[in-house]
């Protein structure tokens, strides 16, 4: 009895204090581990199915296009009598 007055015991902090600091760690780390993970994610996706107008067209070409694209007439001169 006369050793405990005299050695105090150590102070140790209580196994909730231990493991709310472990739980909060855990928490933190499940949270960035989830941020990095979407943002993988999404960057996938967006390499993935990237959007092109020019597959989802459903109009043809305009008249700029045509009068630009439009072959020449041919004529046929007089050698061809």
């Amino acid at each position: 009895m006369i050793w405990k007055n005299i050695v105090s015991p150590r102070v140790i902090a209580p196994a909730s204090a231990r493991w709310s600091a472990k739980s909060v760690f855990c928490s933190k780390t499940a949270v960035t581990v989830s941020d990095i993970a979407s943002i993988l994610q999404n960057l996938f996706l967006d390499l993935r199915d990237s959007y092109r107008p020019e597959l989802h067209s459903m109009r043809g070409p305009g008249p700029k296009w045509r009068a630009k694209h439009q072959p020449w007439p041919k004529f046929a001169g007089p050698e061809a009598n």
